[in-house]
């Protein structure tokens, strides 16, 4: 439970909307806020802006205070509203008081530290009180966001907030290795991440590709193993003080005892193999590792971790320790007598034991060790923090054994991946129900699959089906390793028999929504696809003639987490790493959709209506615009270039309402296609359109929204999906000259012809919903077949428009059908 603060004076409150965490309100009454507060009462009387405001502080530190004045007033006059000196007459105050004993005194942020706070807008003006400067900052960050709201109709609602985190580690981990990351690039997504309340900055600084800070002790790394990009000590310490005074803690990474090339190519006497190396500008994972067996490797590290100790005041110090391929430890002898000598049977064993080596310099220079899963091992301290990125069932292994850990998995944002499905990784939730007792009128079925992928091995899984009296109740899918998870059935199942039947079936998994639409028979065997978000893998497989009722019963499923594994897991980073990203892309990668991810880590568990959230993710990207994240500046730049000597204010336009048909292709897609086209390195140009493209169009997700009010029975919203399709449909003759007189766009010559056979889909079937009681289920299949066929597999971008024309279809139908219900009632 959130504690009470002291009550604060304030206006009387009458006609009083109290919006729980748990409870959706109509939007319409709902404050545009996120991530949301745990607890809001908002009052139908208003308070109106028609006097300057002037921010009063009380109980900061004097570095804080001044550094809030600077940032806050200067935001509230970027949106519009005239900021005043305390001295001035007439004007609208808004307090800040600190009210703890210490608070006067500088603190940096640290883990578990006081985020609670109190905000109340009265007839009065604003107050807000916090014990700590941090809750005070996150105070200031939620009235940002109400003042920006209310700058055209110039008055707030009355409300009382009162919040605190859910999770005390909430952050983003940035990687500045493979693509460098400029100064001014990363303060602006501190400011973002403040005003997410996002609270922990993970900088990945060490990676194969280079070495990105400057070494006093080694400087060779710098000099050699960075292609002169890097940055330095006074560089390292403003970015930590500028976070800092924004509440939000920097913890770097220093990659050991693999990714390691760039060590290798300054000091190649530190490696297992000895020999001259050169920069890697590939991508992967590469051989060169770290000897264990060397005291001067201890010494190296103990030297970095004194200087990094310099240079980030946090406690902890992430040592990576993922991806380590034993190789080069394998075929040393001198690695081999080691390991035999400190009797170390694998390279598992063998990395244990540098890591507990590790964790001791660490000690010695005051700092908590964390890493990635691999690190994990039962012989480390009890307070090393383990990153999981291989996924919940890890995650929940390692907190169960006394391990403090964090999800990362599920919020990999380099991949185009869906706000929802971010919104929807609960890190408690394991969404891994075990299989329900079977009953003796149900029957079973499995089936075997392949999901061949672009690059490496192809995903392997299992298909479970319980069915009734020929009607399918259940569905589990397993792919590779992983455990089982209960599928989500689609509402449209023709009836399951012996015979051939057709099936959808989704999960999230690892790859993102992962949706299986597939054709059963038992002589034939498994075809179809798999959508991965919004790319299209085929998918084949056999029925598996073994399975029995025995097998259901033991399938792996992932049991829920106790209560003292989750006090164990202390919250979530979201990853950016950046082989596809630089920082002309980087704010388009990172924005809104970190918003929803910082909303999931900070609000209460029960909130998890995922319409409610893209209802406010929208002004919230506007928001992001107004505050200075460049996620639409640098959608709109990077059309402008690609058009080169095209550009002009009509094209340009013409150019960005095509894109709105448009996605990159989601899960690992691109890095894929990438690699097989000899693109996949630090040297390719990231220039094209698909670089520049939003993970999600806006128009899409606001006609997904229209379409779900139709489904709720407003027939009216289709003659506004209508009106946006045929907008789109008047630019194809204008956009195919434009495509076919710019080099950079030729490519998209083919997404345009699909785009407006979608598109003509799209309209006849509005047409046929608007004047037919129902759409022929023949018509359904044939149309449904056509837009199947034009999705493509093994592309970057991707006509986004076809799957919305799925639903659309579908959508009609099911309209079709009750109308024909109830006429027949």
């Amino acid at each position: 439970m959130l504690a009470r603060f002291k009550p604060l004076l304030c206006g009387v409150f009458i006609s009083l909307l109290v919006i729980p965490a748990v409870q959706a309100q109509p939007f319409d009454q709902t404050p545009i806020l996120m991530p949301m507060p745990a607890s809001l009462v908002q009052s139908a009387q208003t308070l109106a802006l028609d006097k300057p405001l002037t921010l009063s502080l009380r109980g900061l530190s004097p570095q804080r205070s001044a550094f809030i004045k600077t940032y806050y007033q200067q935001q509230f006059a970027d949106f519009g509203y005239q900021v005043s000196p305390l001295t001035a007459e007439a004007t609208l105050p808004i307090v800040v008081a600190v009210g703890h004993s210490q608070a006067s005194t500088y603190r940096l942020p640290m883990l578990n530290q006081n985020e609670q706070y109190q905000l109340s807008i009265s007839n009065t003006g604003v107050v807000i009180s916090a014990p700590a400067e941090f809750g005070a900052l996150h105070a200031l960050a939620t009235l940002s966001q109400l003042l920006y709201f209310a700058r055209d109709s110039r008055e707030l609602a009355l409300v009382q907030i009162e919040d605190s985190p859910r999770f005390p580690w909430r952050g983003l981990l940035l990687d500045s290795v493979r693509h460098f990351i400029s100064v001014a690039a990363i303060k602006r997504q501190l400011r973002g991440m403040a005003a997410a309340k996002l609270n922990v900055f993970h900088w990945h600084l060490t990676d194969d590709q280079g070495w990105r800070f400057a070494s006093k002790a080694y400087p060779k790394l710098h000099k050699l193993a960075s292609d002169g990009q890097y940055y330095t000590q006074a560089e390292i310490k403003e970015v930590v003080q500028y976070a800092s005074h924004l509440g939000i803690r920097v913890v770097p990474e220093l990659d050991v005892p693999g990714h390691a090339s760039a060590i290798a190519v300054a000091y190649p006497e530190l490696m297992t193999q000895v020999k001259p190396y050169q920069m890697e500008d590939g991508w992967g994972v590469f051989e060169p590792l770290l000897d264990p067996s060397k005291p001067q490797v201890y010494d190296f590290i103990d030297a970095m971790v004194a200087e990094l100790a310099t240079l980030f005041p946090d406690p902890y110090l992430h040592i990576g320790g993922d991806e380590v391929h034993p190789k080069h430890w394998q075929e040393s002898k001198r690695v081999q007598a080691y390991m035999d000598k400190h009797q170390l049977a694998t390279s598992a064993d063998l990395q244990a034991h540098f890591n507990a080596k590790v964790q001791a310099i660490l000690r010695r220079h005051n700092k908590k060790m964390m890493g990635w899963d691999e690190i994990f091992h039962p012989a480390l301290d009890k307070d090393v923090m383990i990153q999981s990125w291989r996924g919940k069932a890890s995650l929940s292994q390692i907190a169960a054994q006394g391990y403090p850990a964090l999800l990362s998995a599920g919020f990999y944002i380099d991949q185009p991946q869906p706000a929802d499905y971010h919104y929807r990784n609960e890190p408690f939730d394991t969404g891994l129900q075990r299989a329900h007792p079977l009953e003796e009128s149900e029957a079973i079925q499995a089936w075997d699959f392949t999901i061949p992928r672009l690059k490496g091995s192809a995903v392997t899984g299992k298909l479970v089906l319980v069915s009734e009296q020929k009607t399918l109740r259940h569905a589990y899918i397993q792919l590779n390793d992983q455990p089982f998870k209960q599928a989500q059935l689609d509402t449209h199942l023709i009836p399951y028999d012996a015979g051939m039947s057709r099936l959808s079936a989704t999960i999230d998994s690892w790859m993102g929504q992962t949706r299986a639409q597939l054709t059963l028979s038992p002589e034939a065997g498994l075809s179809g696809r798999i959508l991965i978000g919004n790319a299209v893998y085929p998918v084949s497989g056999n029925l598996d003639p073994h399975f029995t009722h025995a097998d259901l019963t033991n399938m792996p499923f992932l049991s829920a987490m106790s209560a003292q594994t989750q006090r164990n897991i202390l919250g979530g980073e979201a990853t950016l790493w950046s082989e596809l990203v630089t920082e002309h892309n980087l704010d388009v990668r990172s924005w809104p959709r970190l918003f929803a991810i910082a909303e999931r880590l900070w609000s209460e568990r029960a909130r998890t209506d995922t319409e409610h959230m893209y209802y406010r993710l929208s002004p919230v990207s506007d928001f992001a615009d107004a505050i200075g994240l460049h996620h639409k500046k640098q959608f709109r730049h990077g059309l402008s270039a690609v058009l080169a000597q095209h550009n002009s204010p009509g094209n340009l336009a013409l150019l960005m309402r095509f894109a709105e048909q448009l996605e990159p292709a989601s899960y690992y897609t691109r890095h894929h296609i990438k690699y097989q086209q000899g693109l996949y390195h630090q040297n390719a140009p990231l220039t094209q359109l698909v670089d520049f493209l939003p993970v999600e169009s806006p128009a899409l997700i606001q006609l997904y929204q229209q379409l779900t009010q139709f489904r709720r029975g407003d027939r009216n919203m289709l003659q506004r999906i209508e009106s946006q399709l045929q907008i789109w449909q008047a630019d194809y003759r204008q956009l195919a000259p434009l495509l076919q007189q710019t080099p950079e766009l030729n490519a998209l010559s083919k997404p345009l012809e699909q785009a407006q056979e979608v598109n003509d889909i799209s309209l006849a079937v509005i047409r046929s919903c608007i004047v037919q009681t129902s759409i022929p289920e023949t018509k359904v299949q044939q149309l449904a077949t056509r837009l199947h066929s034009i999705q493509r597999h093994g592309v970057e971008v991707v006509v986004a428009t076809g799957l919305f024309s799925e639903h659309l279809l579908n959508a009609c139908r099911d309209s079709g059908e009750a109308r024909h219900i109830t006429a027949s009632g």
